[in-house]
């Protein structure tokens, strides 16, 4: 698992109005073994990046006590992704992913990516993603001859894309977004919706 910046635990703790102490005894209520149990001097140490390398373990455990705080508070992905129409009530956004599905002409495809300026869409079948088409699965396939006679089929279809859980907070998705241009949302496979940067952006704003 990528754990965020280190330099993130002062911020959020300071975000949070607590003292060392307080947010020290905030980490160690989740540790049931007490010789584990986290130092106010270590943690001072560490936020001031005096420890080169502070034990993975010891961050960790940091870092899921802010998630589990924050994750209350914080607006999740289902109701920040542009979602699939069957989950328009629980978004915020005022429009709707767009998607196409097999056998869907690969022009048609491409219209709705030039249309709405995006550079890939998700193909569906019963709520479950197949994979994706790109523009850049497009622009290869004109060199295959007449797109008008190209449909969307599983041969052509992308399989790296991200995804994160209808739950998931905004700290995650934050992380999510700075390695990928867009992650679906999803339950149990079914897709709910998509985000992307810019979804991102206008939250934080």
């Amino acid at each position: 698992m990528v754990l965020p910046e280190i330099k993130e635990i002062k911020q959020r703790r300071l975000k949070m109005n607590l003292s060392l102490r307080k947010f020290v005894d905030k980490i160690n209520d989740l540790i049931l073994d007490k010789e584990k149990y986290l130092s106010v001097a270590w943690l001072y140490q560490v936020e001031k990046g005096d420890i080169e390398h502070p034990s993975y373990f010891k961050i960790k455990q940091i870092f899921d006590m802010l998630e589990s705080e924050e994750q209350v508070k914080q607006i999740t992905a289902k109701e920040l992704c542009v979602p699939h129409k069957k989950f328009k009530k629980i978004s915020k956004s005022e429009t709707t992913m767009e998607f196409c599905k097999i056998g869907t002409p690969i022009l048609d495809a491409y219209n709705i990516m030039t249309k709405y300026n995006i550079s890939q869409i998700p193909v569906l079948e019963n709520g479950y993603c197949l994979g994706m088409i790109t523009k850049k699965t497009v622009m290869d396939l004109t060199l295959d001859g007449n797109l008008a006679k190209i449909y969307v089929n599983k041969n052509i279809l992308e399989q790296d894309y991200s995804t994160v859980n209808v739950q998931a907070p905004l700290n995650y998705i934050r992380r999510i977004l700075k390695h990928f241009d867009y992650a679906l949302v999803e339950n149990e496979g079914i897709i709910h919706g998509i985000l992307v940067k810019d979804d991102l952006i206008n939250e934080l704003k």
